[in-house]
């Protein structure tokens, strides 16, 4: 009887191991998913970035999740203002918004003249304000 028993307890077990590694595909599935759609909405609301350093006027599109603003030579809009620090906001793209977030800044970053502490979301037609940059943020809808 305790053979029985002893097969019926690793059968169970065998069927248990094989949900648990079902479920964490099925979960990995429906992250990959979610991904997708992320980037779907993503490329639907791509953002535009209208700057004005020293009198020449910058304009760039993105349509990438994150965008790191500065003037370290790796971020992916360069500004060349004395005001502003190597890596000085970040623009990030999650739950179908654009969000800003001030890197630490020396000069502070700002959302329609108020100060940013902490993630904020930013909508077609604010500006904002890094040292003393601004930025005119649009959406091609």
């Amino acid at each position: 009887m305790t053979a029985v028993l002893a097969f019926a307890l690793r059968i169970l077990l065998l069927v248990l191991a094989y949900l648990f590694v079902g479920w964490i595909g099925f979960t990995i599935y429906k992250d990959l998913q979610a991904l997708l759609r992320t980037r779907e909405a993503l490329s639907a609301s791509p953002i535009t970035l209208r700057v004005l350093v020293d009198g020449n006027p910058i304009e760039r599109q993105f349509t990438k999740p994150e965008v790191i603003l500065g003037r370290d030579p790796d971020c992916d809009l360069i500004i060349s203002d004395g005001t502003i620090s190597l890596r000085h906001c970040q623009l990030s793209f999650h739950h179908r918004q654009w969000w800003a977030v001030d890197l630490n800044s020396t000069n502070g970053s700002f959302l329609n003249e108020n100060l940013i502490s902490s993630d904020i979301i930013i909508t077609d037609g604010d500006v904002l304000r890094l040292g003393n940059v601004s930025i005119d943020i649009n959406f091609n809808q």
